[in-house]
């Protein structure tokens, strides 16, 4: 998920009362396609994509399940799950509250409740949910506290994720890979449209970021131990690291990493060049078909982590 700081949220409307005037008088679709814009994400396509649930065959979901939805943007996942089972969605943007709010009258989503709240500290009491779900969101959380290290805004809000979670409970976590092998050549980083910044030392980084942008560098991703580590800090026990193709948006697939079979597999007989229509993302191509699985695995784009 991407997120515009001055505008607020996932949606990007740079007039929210008009954007939420739309969403209720024309429909929730067409107030998402006013607000498209040239070269994003497409925010309707992930506000309705199946694969967005891509993930779904990891977990047991039925109707009794209690699901929490962080960061739940425009509801693509929240609202999908909430024809499920209980969802409850929240998010700090008042406009992409609201406009959750009505899309779920619009559907007739019974079972969905959704709620202003700051990730670091959940309105809700211990062993509450089954499931939780972070998609693209916890590099964005240290954005709200400028003024604290990010990664302890992260820890945070990932044990209030354990706190708020069953004992049995599981928890999905979908983001990009800090030494993603596109970085290397060139290709910005998507938080904050620089080259290079996320591959740097932290502190080299700080200084760039606000050189460039006048402000610090907040929205922190990791290599796939550095995350490992993080959640093992959290409180999470047990830790499935997954490589989420072509991204964690809309997965085609979802490949464990501890399986190198799986890897190799997935490399040598699903990966084509016709995905990588350009000199820099052939040579990713490249390197993925050449190297082993052990390496790939710490250069791919985007991980997802079931943790329980």
């Amino acid at each position: 998920m991407t997120k515009s700081h001055k505008y607020g949220g996932f949606i990007w409307a740079e007039d929210p009362k008009r954007f939420l005037e739309v969403a209720r008088k024309e429909g929730w679709q067409e107030a998402l396609k006013s607000v498209q814009q040239e070269n994003a994400p497409n925010k309707l396509q992930e506000a309705l994509a199946p694969n967005r649930l891509a993930w779904l065959n990891l977990v047991d979901i039925s109707s009794p399940t209690k699901v929490l939805d962080i960061g739940t943007g425009t509801g693509g996942i929240a609202c999908q799950l909430a024809k499920k089972c209980s969802v409850v969605a929240i998010d700090s943007s008042s406009v992409d509250v609201e406009f959750l709010k009505i899309r779920a009258k619009q559907d007739n989503l019974r079972h969905l409740k959704v709620f202003l709240a700051d990730a670091v500290k959940l309105p809700f009491g211990r062993n509450q949910f089954d499931l939780a779900i972070m998609n693209g969101v916890l590099e964005w959380i240290p954005t709200g506290q400028t003024n604290k290290d990010p990664r302890e805004v992260q820890l945070r809000a990932l044990k209030e994720v354990r706190r708020v979670l069953k004992p049995e409970g599981k928890f999905m976590l979908g983001i990009e890979n800090r030494y993603y092998l596109g970085y290397f050549l060139g290709i910005p980083e998507p938080h904050v449209d620089m080259k290079y910044i996320s591959i740097m030392d932290r502190e080299e980084a700080e200084k760039l970021s606000k050189n460039v942008r006048g402000m610090p560098f907040l929205e922190y991703t990791y290599s796939k131990q550095e995350y490992e580590e993080l959640l093992k800090e959290a409180g999470f026990k047990h830790i499935e690291a997954y490589w989420l193709y072509p991204d964690y948006r809309l997965p085609q697939y979802m490949i464990p990493l501890d399986n190198t079979n799986a890897v190799k597999f997935f490399v040598e007989e699903l990966l084509t060049p016709d995905d990588y229509n350009n000199n820099v993302f052939y040579s990713i191509y490249q390197f993925y078909k050449f190297c082993s699985p052990q390496i790939i695995s710490d250069f791919i784009g985007h991980y997802g982590f079931l943790c329980y």
